[in-house]
């Protein structure tokens, strides 16, 4: 049964769910290339593959654009003039750094200095603005560089050390579970106090693959989607953020980052560069050192020559890298306990927010990626997700308990691939089973029907979840 985009048809497949299997074989075998005929092949080292069906002379450009994601950059002047321009003030050297083998990075531990994975954002309560000595985010570390430019040298930021706390409860059945609630202390503020109301809201580096699928959905395909009213009376009311398109002017719904902030992949890839690595490109064309960082703003000036710390044919190539990343195939879809955890998933509503299939856009600018029937099991809205789960800043329309759906294809590789799992926006799930039990606000229901369920239905619909 393949899912329609329209909500009357969601909601048809949904009571058609509850009485027979979700999805005929045929369907199944359709959703076990997550990535139509853009999916990658199953390789349990890596989530770095591209995609299959793109011809071999442009595999050689998506390799070259991934030497820029995974090498590391080093500080401007240098004589490696396509790998230098790092800083003056960074989060990490390289993409690979904070997207590990295409994935997540390594989470933070209890106790300790956050892992680079994990990055901060100033935010306000009542203002889509950031700190007037910070900036918008956290930039910890700084580079070390001697020029007669430099009167002082360039200091990080500041250090966020992380706490969880433990919280226990319990299923319907009696079986017991833990969950982390994490508690961020900030260190070392280098240009002192933050301002009054401004606070931290973490975000954990999400997986790479299959964001070029996710920039090929038509617009118009996610907006029939958008119910922020809840007119049809499901109890979900997802909407889509409203932000300005860097490169057009004009305002585009968001469908990147954490609370949607970006509103293509290309935006997302050169946002990344400038707040993350401190490399100004084509469309971030300014260091994000604020007036009084003297010792930043000097540090990017040292190089004249290097406008650009990125030029236009190595940002290209990095961008169309990040597009070709292909989603890795599903796996055990046809298995009886596999077909139950898929019953469960449509049962519990969980596609109302995770919306299982699109098609993507026939005239996307990469042909591998146009008209591919895909499966990411995303609406890429805003939902409510409760107060458990909320930080107190606001983001152009999402406030503080407002996150954007995200995908679940190869949710399950995360740990054979990497040796590790985290999930949600700050990884405080260490399991996919933890990161359901913190669904709250409009989720909230869904959350509650899994506690309800036996031993037996929640290992099957984990099961499911690990497979697509």
């Amino acid at each position: 049964m393949m899912i329609n985009l329209q909500k009357s048809s969601l909601i048809a497949a949904t009571i058609i769910c509850l009485s027979m299997p979700v999805n005929t074989s045929a369907s199944n075998e359709q959703a076990a290339k997550p990535g139509g005929d853009a999916t990658g092949r199953l390789n349990y080292r890596s989530f770095v593959e591209p995609a299959k069906n793109i011809p071999r002379m442009e595999q050689l450009d998506f390799w070259d654009g991934f030497s820029f994601f995974r090498d590391p950059w080093v500080a401007s002047p240098s004589i490696t003039r396509d790998r230098d321009g790092l800083g003056p003030l960074f989060n990490a050297r390289s993409c690979k750094t904070c997207h590990a083998d295409g994935g997540r990075g390594r989470p933070s531990k209890h106790g300790e200095i956050a892992e680079p994975a994990l990055l901060f954002r100033f935010l306000q309560a009542n203002a889509s603005k950031g700190d007037s000595r910070y900036g918008g985010q956290l930039q910890p570390l700084a580079i070390r560089l001697s020029h007669e430019k430099l009167t002082k040298p360039v200091q990080g930021e500041a250090q966020v050390r992380v706490f969880y706390e433990e919280i226990t409860g319990h299923f319907a059945d009696g079986e017991t579970y833990t969950l982390r609630k994490p508690r961020y202390e900030i260190e070392n503020l280098a240009y002192g106090p933050l301002d009054k109301g401004t606070y931290l809201s973490a975000r954990y580096a999400p997986a790479v693959y299959g964001m070029g699928l996710l920039d090929a959905i038509q617009e118009k395909d996610l907006l029939n989607l958008e119910d922020i009213n809840d007119a049809n009376k499901d109890g979900i009311s997802g909407k889509y953020n409203q932000v300005i398109d860097a490169v057009s002017g004009k305002k585009r719904i968001g469908r990147f980052g954490f609370k949607g902030l970006h509103s293509t992949l290309e935006q997302q890839v050169a946002g990344a560069f400038v707040n993350d690595i401190g490399i100004t490109n084509p469309i971030f064309k300014d260091e994000t050192c604020l007036v009084h960082q003297v010792a930043c703003k000097q540090a990017g000036s040292v190089d004249p020559e290097h406008v650009l710390d990125i030029p236009e044919k190595l940002h290209d190539l990095t961008v169309y890298m990040s597009q070709l990343i292909a989603p890795p195939p599903a796996r055990d879809l046809q298995s009886s306990k596999s077909k139950q955890g898929q019953t469960l998933f449509y049962k519990l509503q969980c596609q109302q927010c995770h919306t299982p299939s699109f098609t993507t856009d026939t005239s996307y600018q990469v042909k591998a990626l146009a008209g591919q029937t895909i499966w990411p099991y995303t609406d890429l809205a805003l939902h409510d997700m409760g107060e458990g789960l909320a930080d107190k800043g606001v983001e152009n329309l999402a406030s503080g308990s407002e996150w954007r759906t995200p995908p679940l294809w190869g949710i399950g590789l995360q740990h054979r691939v990497q040796g590790f799992s985290a999930f949600l926006h700050d990884g405080r799930a260490r399991t996919i089973e933890e990161a359901v039990l913190w669904h709250g606000g409009e989720a909230q229901p869904h959350q509650q029907k899994f506690k309800s369920l036996t031993k037996q239905q929640r290992a099957a619909l984990l099961y499911f979840l690990k497979q697509i």
